[in-house]
């Protein structure tokens, strides 16, 4: 057996990703044993109620189910077409592929990550326009958030249309991420061109910010310097709208639309995406600053996106369990 990892289909697999996965998957089944355990001895009736919620998330959520295991499934697909970057490369390239694809030997590259970010964002995005009419507004994607989002939406349409730098890259990388990116733009601004022309001087007015700052604080990563500058705004935009998605959960009405509960967490699992990329894609020592803060700009987006989405599922959670209060003992 090789000490440093397994083979399975042809893939290796460290040791160090199969111990953090066996111990994620420890404290998550730990974790949801204790939660069953303290529901069913406060109130022995939860246990049903528990399993008709669950019915119930998955039933209204079918469409959005759908969608997710459709983007799951095309991941999956392009994945194990295997490596059709390499016999186009050569000399030092082809050794900075090979290195890359021995750091991430699943997923071939770190912008696999990124691209499902984008599928995932895109239903979302699909999920907020089918249930616009019915939840009333109340969902926290719509109106002043999906604005901003439309912001950093637009801008990342400029990176990709001013430099290919930014393109991704791996098996679901390329031209498919980017026609993504570019259908999120005017789907966002279905969901908040109400929002932009009831505040346009306030979004006027940050998107003068916005520039200002990613002036400031770019990375390097192209060599044309409106890309990097497009993409710290980009990052921008998507942190300000996260901040309203948070406050948008706390103020609107929480009708229990099991939609909701599906968007805090796609919305959660998509950010966690991101941030990981940001955190450990690159090497300490690699150069990536531009300007400004640089790369620690987009980290703490990340970061800050992050914790805003978390926020806002808990508060979506505390909210649910708020007109049925369940008394547990600590």
């Amino acid at each position: 057996m090789d000490p440093s990892g397994v083979f399975i289909a042809g893939i290796h697999i460290p040791t160090k990703t199969i111990e953090a996965i066996f111990c994620m998957a420890v404290v998550m089944v730990m974790l949801r044993l204790e939660l069953f355990r303290r529901a069913v001895e406060s109130r022995p009736g939860d246990l049903i109620q528990s399993a008709d919620k669950y019915k119930k998330l998955l039933r209204e959520c079918a469409p959005e189910a759908l969608g997710t295991l459709s983007c799951v499934a095309l991941v999956v697909v392009l994945r194990f077409r295997g490596d059709t970057i390499s016999e186009t490369l050569n000399g030092h390239s082809k050794e900075a592929w090979e290195s890359i694809k021995a750091q991430w030997p699943v997923l071939l590259t770190a912008d696999t990550l990124l691209a499902i970010q984008v599928m995932l964002r895109l239903v979302v995005v699909l999920s907020a326009i089918l249930r616009s009419g019915a939840s009333s507004g109340n969902s926290p994607v719509l109106e002043e958030c999906a604005a901003l989002w439309c912001g950093g939406a637009i801008a990342r349409c400029l990176v990709l249309q001013r430099s290919q730098a930014y393109w991704l890259e791996g098996p679901v990388g390329g031209l498919l991420p980017a026609l993504l990116e570019a259908l999120l733009a005017p789907l966002l601004f279905l969901l908040g061109y109400r929002a932009m022309r009831r505040s346009a001087v306030a979004i006027c007015l940050v998107s003068i910010l916005v520039a200002f700052f990613a002036k400031r604080n770019n990375l390097n990563i192209a060599e044309e310097e409106d890309a990097n500058i497009f993409f710290t705004a980009a990052h921008c935009f998507e942190f300000l709208s996260a901040l309203l998605y948070a406050g948008r959960t706390m103020l609107l009405d929480n009708d229990g639309q099991s939609s909701l509960t599906f968007t805090h967490l796609m919305m959660i699992i998509q950010q966690s995406l991101a941030a990981y990329f940001w955190l450990q894609a690159f090497e300490p020592d690699t150069n990536l600053n531009g300007c400004g803060l640089g790369i620690f700009a987009i980290q703490i987006s990340c970061l800050g996106q992050l914790c805003a989405y978390i926020a806002a599922a808990s508060l979506h959670v505390m909210f649910e369990t708020h007109e049925v209060p369940v008394h547990v003992n600590i």
